[in-house]
């Protein structure tokens, strides 16, 4: 059985997300260092163009998005189950939100200059200018990804309020465990919290703070072992995908067969061409040949995502 491989950096929050998962789920997982910004050529080799951070892989399987990949996990592992508890739905949608909305108001206060000023990343000009770069060409064409201070603060704070009054009565989000939406919700506030200067954001809210401390003990079990790059993409040709049941609901206008292109419907949109599997009310599959890695099925969350014929404007 082929072990995971996360794709990922160390200061990526989306990362972290996984990262904090599969600690909580103990399951050991390879783990390649990317670079933060392109070019990401054996990231690219897997996905076909797909750029967000971080890509599971499992042999010549690649998920993407972490909506996708959680999910991938909770099958790989299904014991400590962070999916099916009854409030399922509100966990869900409220996990969306977090992993957009709050996620958003989390970059613009990381962004902010005085949290610039003391980020590592950004004390080498080059480095830095080369970064902003990068973002840019990534959101070119979209709203953005950072919210402006002003509003990013009194949504940070309106959300933290109402989570520490939901953590005053149990010790994660959905009661005794944590669930989707702690693992969501986690992510953004390490995002802000690591940075030194903006930990004050937290200062008003103690429960808050007692259960980050619980969700960083799982960031902490995690157990992996760093390989490069070209291992991971050795590990993907010497495999074959994992058979996907064709499918393609009609809502879509599409077959299985068809020539397609998926991309991200918020940003980051670099687009990813192969022969459609399925499509399901949950999932889009879709098959392409790489020159470095072999045959490779490539999966997406069907939320977020668009599928059209290939040599469609994007």
């Amino acid at each position: 059985m082929s072990k995971l491989v996360l794709h990922q950096y160390t200061d990526s929050p989306f990362s972290e997300k996984v990262r904090a998962l599969l600690g909580f789920k103990a399951l050991a997982y390879l783990s390649v260092d990317i670079p933060a910004i392109m070019p990401k050529p054996d990231l690219i080799a897997l996905t076909g163009g797909y750029r967000r951070t971080p890509v599971l892989q499992k042999g010549a399987d690649v998920f993407c998005d972490t909506a996708l990949i959680a999910q991938v996990i909770e099958i790989e592992q299904p014991t400590s189950a962070i999916f099916g508890n009854e409030q399922q739905a509100l966990a869900s949608a409220a996990a969306r939100w977090t992993d957009s909305v709050f996620f958003r108001a989390a970059v613009g206060l990381v962004f902010q200059p005085e949290a610039i000023a003391a980020n590592p990343r950004f004390q080498d000009p080059v480095a830095a200018q080369a970064f902003l770069k990068d973002r840019a060409d990534f959101t070119a064409g979209s709203a953005g990804l950072i919210m402006p201070l002003p509003q990013a603060e009194a949504l940070f704070h309106s959300h933290l309020r109402q989570l520490d009054a939901l953590l005053a009565t149990r010790t994660f989000c959905g009661g005794n465990s944590p669930d989707i939406l702690d693992f969501s919700t986690w992510h953004c506030c390490w995002f802000v919290n690591r940075q030194p200067v903006l930990a004050r954001y937290f200062d008003d809210y103690p429960n808050v703070r007692t259960w980050m401390k619980g969700m960083h003990l799982y960031s902490d079990a995690r157990v992996c072992e760093t390989i490069s790059g070209e291992e991971a993409i050795a590990i993907a040709k010497a495999a074959e995908p994992v058979a996907v049941q064709q499918g393609v609901d009609a809502i879509s206008g599409l077959s299985a067969g068809d020539s397609v292109q998926v991309l991200p419907t918020d940003y980051g949109f670099q687009p990813v061409t192969g022969e459609l599997l399925t499509i399901t009310e949950d999932r889009i599959s879709i098959a392409r040949d790489s020159e470095a890695a072999g045959r490779l099925h490539v999966h997406f969350p069907r939320y977020g995502f668009d599928v059209t014929p290939a040599g469609d404007p994007a």
